[in-house]
């Protein structure tokens, strides 16, 4: 078995994994666009490291800071609720 480096955006594409937004305060679970999320990183500036975004991302419905990304597996959580 190998293991894959997911340290930037381009990681998560060229991998075709998705990414996974997990609010540590609120417990919400969100999936990330990543083509919306890279082109926000080049029109701000921003550097597509994973743990770089990680630190200026806000998750929307609470407004926290403290968030938790890595790769979503399985049905997306939206999908999940509709059930």
């Amino acid at each position: 078995m190998s293991s894959k480096r997911l340290d930037t955006i381009a990681d998560y594409t060229r991998h075709g994994y998705t990414l996974r937004v997990d609010c540590l305060k609120c417990r919400r679970v969100a999936i990330i666009n990543l083509l919306e999320l890279t082109l926000r990183c080049q029109e701000r500036g921003w550097s597509k490291q994973i743990a770089a975004v990680e630190r200026r991302l806000r998750y929307s419905q609470c407004g926290n800071r403290a968030v938790r990304l890595g790769p979503a597996f399985g049905p997306s959580p939206r999908a999940s609720e509709q059930s």
